[in-house]
């Protein structure tokens, strides 16, 4: 940005604001215009004297308003300065109410009896990650100003002593219940809502076997839902479940692979930097308090979180924080964290059950501190990065936090996790009864439950129906033996071996398959075709002198082949159309 330079600020004020400057320090303005009167100005306030002589005739908090405009640099958005007790309101006024009301006769904060002293000004600038309107002192003032030695405001919170009465630990958990998602949006049809998200029926059925369930009233719709919604929402940024093009929602058997052979804390740091990173997970909105009201304004929920995250990583891994002292310095070093603008009078939020308007910085603590609590007690809890301390065991909403070693991790600290789970084979009893130990390979046990059915004890059992159901979809017996065999460490029961050459008995023996049929009248015209390579290249099978098969989907652009050839093909299905 362009330094801020002493002239260029005055060039800019109304002539009624140069003389009402002027006649502050006595400087002569009879007969002198706008650029002279600047000129004559700058002259003016640039000497030391000057400088000197106005500082000594500061009040005290006018002095202290000064001195912290100076310590941070000569400039600060202007919204901080004017809801900071030091500085104050500076009204916005037109040159015509300036002549009417004349405001530097009784200002009303020391920012204004600092800017109608031609000390301060005012200007669109930059300051950090803040673009706006910012108050600053020219660099020519600036430099005859004595300087002022303010200690940095720094991000420095007391740890609390001791472990809370009561304690929720923060998981790997997510990571199971993802595994869940997969597994039942495998095994069932569920047609997508809204060509999204998932109905009531399968949201009931998930939640049933999630470690962490939602209560029933917030199953009725996906967006209900919180945890369970945000782990569907990172499911599929990750593009691990898709809508197919019949309208279901299946995984993204690829990509499901690759993922669920990571270790489990690697999985779960991608839901946690996926979280972090998405533009479109709007945590403010998904608060249960609050209700936002989409009136033209918008918030950046990956910025906040951006600077969440900076503030979480200057904490100590080993101890424990009181949530309120978080969100009190929060408060008094980075209020802005949501609102890098200072725009406290366009977010239209209410309180969900009173209505209340919270508009205006006033309200800070029940927007922005609530988001804070909600963002410790939600999501980063959820993604296993903190624990939740309780004044008592039972209470339901936690006064402290801690980092965990995946979040302490995450955040870049150098801790220890804990050893991933040496991997377990899968143990199939003589009875098809299927037991998944503890370090079970999350992949194997997601492609063995289409070959199972899960039973109430936590087991699984192999299914006819659903081993049937595979070898119809083109998969054959040897190929299902030789998986589990695999999955078993080479231990699966002879008994079961036969049971499932059994069940595929007569499956494939007879099949019906919709093809498209290329026939021609002659024999000789059929041995001509497939003695040219870009033709023949796309015949599939022959099937007797006269015919062979093609690929349906490539029927057009056999047709034009052919045509480019000089024959010109009769296709049935259009004569028929």
């Amino acid at each position: 940005m362009k330094p801020h330079t002493l002239i260029h600020a005055l060039e800019k004020y109304p002539l009624v604001l140069l003389r009402a400057i002027a006649a502050a320090h006595g400087v002569e303005v009879e007969r002198l215009g706008q650029s002279a009167l600047s000129e004559s100005l700058a002259a003016h306030l640039t000497r030391a004297e000057t400088v000197a002589a106005l500082v000594e005739r500061l009040s005290d908090g006018t002095r202290a308003a000064l001195s912290l405009v100076v310590a941070t640099g000569g400039q600060l958005p202007s919204h901080r300065l004017q809801r900071d007790p030091l500085g104050g309101e500076l009204r916005q006024m037109g040159a015509g109410a300036l002549e009417r009301y004349k405001p530097w006769e009784a200002p009303v904060s020391a920012t204004e009896e600092l800017y109608y002293l031609g000390i301060l000004y005012q200007d669109f600038s930059a300051v950090g990650d803040y673009r706006g309107q910012v108050l600053f002192i020219p660099n020519e003032i600036l430099a005859l100003l004595p300087p002022v030695e303010v200690p940095p405001v720094r991000f420095e919170i007391a740890p609390l002593e001791g472990i809370p009465p009561g304690v929720r630990e923060g998981t790997l958990n997510t990571v199971p219940d993802a595994f869940v998602v997969l597994s039942d949006l495998q095994r069932r049809t569920v047609h997508a809502v809204n060509g999204r998200f998932l109905p009531a029926e399968a949201l009931h059925r998930i939640n049933e076997r999630l470690s962490v369930a939602e209560p029933q009233e917030a199953l009725n719709q996906e967006r209900d839902s919180q945890r369970l919604a945000l782990l569907l929402h990172l499911l599929r940024v990750l593009d691990l479940i898709e809508t197919t093009r019949e309208g279901t929602i299946k995984p993204k058997t690829a990509r499901a692979r690759k993922w669920l052979e990571l270790p489990r804390a690697r999985r779960l740091l991608t839901l946690q930097r996926t979280w972090a990173d998405d533009p479109t997970w709007n945590d403010l909105w998904r608060i249960p308090t609050l209700r936002p009201e989409a009136t033209g304004w918008r918030n950046d929920p990956k910025h906040a979180r951006t600077v969440l995250l900076r503030h979480l990583r200057e904490l100590d891994p080993d101890e424990w924080y009181g949530i309120g002292d978080f969100v009190k310095v929060m408060k008094r070093v980075d209020p802005d964290f949501q609102r890098p603008d200072g725009d406290y009078k366009s977010w239209y939020i209410r309180h969900a059950q009173t209505g209340q308007l919270l508009l205006g910085w006033e309200h800070w603590e029940q927007v922005e501190g609530t988001l804070l609590r909600y963002y410790l007690a939600g999501p980063l809890f959820w993604l296993g990065v903190v624990d939740l301390g309780y004044l008592a065991p039972g209470e339901r909403a936690p006064f402290a936090f801690k980092l965990t070693v995946w979040g302490a991790r995450w955040l870049g600290k150098k801790v220890d996790l804990p050893p991933e789970p040496v991997r377990a084979p899968m143990v199939i009893a003589a009875d098809g009864t299927i037991h998944v130990p503890e370090g079970a390979d999350d992949w194997e046990r997601l492609h063995l439950e289409r070959l199972s059915e899960p039973t109430d004890q936590g087991t699984y059992k192999l299914s006819k129906e659903q081993v049937v159901a595979l070898l119809m979809e083109g998969s054959d017996i040897e190929r299902v033996l030789r998986f589990l065999e695999h999955t078993t460490n080479g231990f699966l029961p002879e008994t079961v071996q036969e049971t499932l050459r059994k069940w595929a008995q007569g499956v494939g023996r007879i099949t019906l398959e919709s093809v498209t049929l290329l026939e021609v009248d002659d024999p000789k015209l059929l041995r001509d075709l497939q003695r040219q390579p870009h033709i023949a290249q796309l015949f599939v099978r022959v099937v007797g002198a006269k015919s062979v098969i093609i690929p349906t989907a490539r029927q057009a652009e056999i047709v034009a082949l052919l045509r480019k050839a000089g024959y010109l093909p009769r296709v049935v299905d259009e004569e028929n159309t």
